[in-house]
């Protein structure tokens, strides 16, 4: 079986999980709000397997190194992004 790419799943998620954006309409909201933890437990998951990953990054061997190294590198892009966009929402 092939591999999906990450667009891929990414669009399959977006179909299994559904819309995350309330509209201020309580029913529909309630049920916005289960996608809403379905998405927190998937970025949950993701971030274990990127932190788990930075653990490489003192590793000799190149091929390990190289994985913690790019862990390390998506954990510091990540925070500026979030920094980012909460300046953003404050203006």
């Amino acid at each position: 079986m092939a591999k999906l790419n990450s667009d891929e799943i990414i669009k399959l998620l977006d179909a299994l999980v559904g819309s995350t954006e309330p509209v201020g309409e309580t029913n529909y909201d309630s049920q916005v709000y289960e996608n809403f933890k379905t998405v927190v437990d998937i970025c949950d998951w993701c971030l274990d397997r990127v932190l788990l990953a930075r653990q490489y990054i003192g590793r000799p061997e190149q091929s390990m190194h190289e994985i913690g190294f790019n862990a390390q590198g998506c954990l510091q892009e990540w925070e500026e992004w979030i920094s980012q966009r909460e300046k953003e929402w404050e203006e």
